[in-house]
């Protein structure tokens, strides 16, 4: 996952090079088995901010062989960028590509959620992810940091909602807003999410995408409120 908010409009052509290189190479864990086309083949997403409207750009491809990708053109404030490795092949496909949108919020997910929402989502025969994000649309009335925090921490300390999840790291915009959130339960290694702020522009990343130094991986419970340059962020208390 890659997200950036800046001060002005910028190139994202830099930014789809490096969701194709996570699409190959980015990190698996243990149980995890390499697929052909890279390590996070099966689909891939973008959502950048344009005037006052939200364009999104998906695909069921690898990321790192899609020329749909690659043919991209665009300059934005605020980006979201997802590539993906699927809990189940069988819906590999544009559509369950994230990031998804509902009634003015964007949201891309790295984890699965089991409980009602797993549930639903399959009797819907939709991602676990879009259920989850209509229910937070719906709980979160203040758009605020302060507002998100508090609607993650009371969704996510209800286990029949969410079951056993094995993570909720999340990229969340809503008006003017990007957010980042960390939060694991098992396969620390594997779920996390790295911040770099500076010259008007706050990056954050599952995996730092060059050698600055400047990049710090998000404590376990964070959110940040994604600024040009000054992020802001509080730690959620969560039930183990």
């Amino acid at each position: 996952m890659i997200a950036f908010a800046s001060r002005e409009p910028r190139d994202v052509v830099p930014y789809l090079a490096s969701l194709a290189r996570l699409s190959e190479s980015g990190d698996l864990v243990a149980s995890f088995e390499k697929r052909p086309g890279g390590n996070h083949p099966d689909g891939w997403g973008v959502a950048w901010r344009a005037g006052d409207e939200v364009r999104m750009v998906k695909g069921g491809n690898p990321a790192a062989s899609d020329p749909l990708l690659f043919s991209m053109r665009a300059a934005t404030d605020r980006f979201i960028g997802h590539v993906r490795y699927a809990s189940n092949p069988e819906t590999i496909c544009a559509a369950n590509s994230h990031p998804f949108q509902t009634l003015g919020v964007t949201l891309a997910h790295n984890g699965t959620f089991y409980g009602k929402i797993g549930a639903e989502g399959d009797a819907r025969k939709v991602s676990d992810t879009i259920v989850f994000l209509e229910l937070l649309e719906n709980r979160w009335t203040e758009r605020t940091l302060e507002g998100l925090s508090d609607t993650l921490r009371r969704i996510l300390s209800e286990p029949d909602l969410v079951g056993e999840y094995s993570a909720a790291n999340l990229l969340i915009a809503a008006g003017d807003a990007l957010f980042a959130f960390r939060r694991y339960r098992r396969n620390g290694g594997y779920y996390t999410l790295y911040l770099n702020s500076g010259d008007g522009t706050t990056v954050v990343a599952s995996e730092p995408l060059d050698a600055d130094p400047g990049w710090r991986l998000l404590a376990d419970g964070e959110l940040v409120e994604l600024s040009q340059g000054a992020p802001r962020s509080v730690l959620l208390t969560l039930p183990a």
